[in-house]
């Protein structure tokens, strides 16, 4: 009795020991099966833990068919995929699909929804270029989407953007799909916006400056961009060079355009711009008596833009493909810009560039005529000057210079003077040893300022103007008068000008390591003389142009012209003057002609550099 109960129990450790096994051997199929999924595909659900399936001499499709079939998952099968199948098989679906895999040589790709079978000569690679995108982000798409398939690793590189998929052609496809509307998405957009650029200091529009009676074009930053951004930029900057003066360049204006200010003449005011007065500026191309003809003529606007400019503020709708459009708005100095989103950082940055604080200079020229016997004597008295020292010898003959920005500005005085406030002494036998505070052209125009006492030398004009850098300051001194023209049928007035003109174009030089000026300098020099022709006096002009690279502060000399002068009086005793043959004895008549050395001095000085602009920026999109 003891000996049967313990056969049967034997017998039911067996059973349980047995059964363990079996579900053992399904149990760690699946577990595997699922592991493999977790690695990034998606996973196979199957319908049944075991597949059973007999066959004999049949074909490899119908097999693959019915496969699925029984695991309810539908299958796209190749044409490629041959072969034909004989025998009992009892296993888990996965290790079923894995044996015909191996045994028929084709490969299997489950997207979650259709389990594709091709033939091994149709596995496919694809190499894709990411524009927009990057790796890190499609490694992320794929794995969250369960695309990826650790039996066909993919290969990245971050640095080229590129992308090497092998495998099914299925899973390939995917990839390449899933690449391409990452990089799509990340790709900057089409939409177009219209952002407004405030300029601090440079100008919008064009501007145009009326300079020794020919029209000079400046260039404004509307202009500049066009020119850079359309396909013919060099005709539009060709455009703004300055034509040569036309024929009627010096004719009097016509009262009806130039109003009051047509009768005024050149006088002797000292400012920049012509007249004395800065000119007004006004927009490239338009005048007054026809301006739809002027608007026509302008070149077209970049981007496909027709009908000359629009008004400020206003764009035309189109394809963003097509090009910026550039509008600047004379009224609040500002740039418009249409164009895509992804492009206005861009144009942030140029239109930045151009927006710089420019420096400011101060230019003060004095125009001095001194004689010619002044000259000599200054030649006698011999001086030694520098930035820094003033040493000074004479004979006693010759005046003694002082140096208003020296210790002794008035020079020294009488020794024998105990109250010092006698005459001052001539130049003494020894030297004198002054400290100057200042440039060398306060030094000379405290030598001019002794020779003007003795009527040697004077100072006919000595303007100062601010100007920005990079800009022309004009300074004229002229006196006009018109000449009436009659011609067949009309009658016109001829301008005719003599006097003193100075332009001036400082620019600081900024890669200096002290600050330095360079110059550019034109003089014209003339006057009327007393010869005539006809009943017309003759017009003679002098023209220097120089350039010069001097040291903040420091002076300009500019000599060699020379000034004739004739005066003449006459005095006379009332009624004995009148009395024939003895009435020459109670006139007296007096002739005196001088020879002037004319001298220009300019000193420029720097009063700011330039800097950065603080410009802001708004945006606002066109929908």
């Amino acid at each position: 009795m003891m000996c049967g109960q313990a056969y049967s129990a034997v017998s039911r450790l067996r059973k349980r020991r047995n059964a363990l096994c079996r579900k053992i051997s399904w149990v760690l199929p699946l577990i595997l099966c699922v592991a493999g999924a977790s690695a990034g595909a998606q996973p196979l659900v199957w319908k049944s833990q075991r597949f059973q399936y007999v066959a004999d001499h049949k074909d490899l499709k119908d097999v693959l068919r019915d496969f699925g079939a029984s695991e309810n998952i539908m299958t796209s099968i190749s044409s490629h995929v041959e072969g034909s199948v004989s025998g009992r098989f009892e296993s888990s679906p996965e290790q079923f699909l894995d044996k015909m895999a191996n045994t028929f040589g084709f490969i299997w790709y489950y997207d979650g929804a259709v389990l594709s079978i091709a033939g091994a000569n149709e596995a496919r690679n694809a190499t894709i270029s990411l524009r927009h995108s990057n790796v890190a982000e499609l490694r992320r798409v794929l794995a969250s989407l369960g695309i990826a398939d650790r039996r066909f690793p993919i290969r990245y590189d971050g640095e080229t953007g590129l992308v090497i998929a092998s495998g099914p052609p299925r899973y390939v496809e995917l990839v390449s799909d899933v690449a391409r509307l990452i990089d799509q998405t990340s790709a900057p957009s089409d939409k177009v916006v219209v952002q407004r650029f405030p300029l601090s200091y440079a100008w919008a529009t064009d501007r145009t400056v009326t300079i020794d009676g020919q029209g000079v074009t400046v260039r404004g930053v509307a202009s500049l961009l066009r020119g850079l951004y359309a396909a013919n930029g060099g005709s539009q900057a060709a455009a703004g060079d300055a034509a040569p003066a036309p024929r009627d360049t010096y004719r009097m204006k016509s009262l009806r355009n130039t109003g009051s200010n047509a009768g005024n003449s050149g006088g002797n005011a000292f400012a920049p711009g012509a007249n004395g007065r800065p000119p007004v500026p006004t927009l490239p191309g338009l005048s007054a008596d026809n301006p739809r003809q002027a608007a026509a003529d302008l070149p077209p606007l970049p981007g496909g833009a027709v009908g000359g400019r629009a008004d400020a503020g206003t764009v035309e709708r189109g394809a963003a493909s097509a090009g910026p459009v550039i509008e600047a708005d004379p009224r609040s100095n500002a740039i418009f810009v249409r164009d895509r989103a992804e492009n206005m950082p861009a144009f942030q940055a140029l239109i930045e560039s151009l927006d710089q604080r420019p420096g400011v200079l101060e230019i003060d020229a004095t125009i001095i005529e001194i004689t010619d016997n002044a000259l000599k004597e200054l030649g006698v008295d011999w001086r030694l000057h520098s930035g820094h020292m003033d040493v000074q010898t004479g004979n006693g003959a010759l005046a003694q210079a002082g140096n208003p920005d020296s210790l002794n500005p008035q020079g020294f005085g009488n020794p024998a003077n105990q109250t010092n406030s006698g005459p001052i002494l001539s130049t003494p036998a020894g030297g004198v040893l002054t400290a100057v505070i200042g440039g060398a052209g306060r030094y000379l125009l405290g030598r001019v300022s002794a020779l003007q006492q003795s009527d040697q030398a004077r100072v006919t004009a000595s303007p100062k103007v601010e100007t920005l850098d990079n800009v022309e300051a004009i300074m004229d001194n002229k006196q006009t008068f018109y000449v009436p023209v009659s011609g067949y049928q009309s009658a016109d007035l001829y301008s005719v000008s003599a006097g003193v003109s100075l332009r001036v174009l400082p620019m600081i030089v900024p890669t200096s390591s002290t600050e330095q000026i360079h110059l550019n300098v034109h003089i014209e020099d003339g006057q009327l003389s007393t010869q005539q022709v006809g009943a017309l006096p003759i017009v003679s002009n002098s023209t220097i142009d120089t350039q010069a690279l001097i040291n903040n502060g420091e002076s300009l000399l500019i000599a060699g012209y020379s000034v004739d002068q004739d005066d003449h009086a006459e005095t006379a005793v009332p009624g004995l003057s009148k009395i024939p043959l003895i009435g020459g004895l109670f006139r007296f008549k007096h002739h005196q002609g001088q020879r002037f050395q004319r001298l220009f001095l300019l000193t420029p000085r720097i009063i700011a550099v330039s800097g950065p602009s603080a410009s802001s920026v708004s945006t606002s999109s066109v929908h």
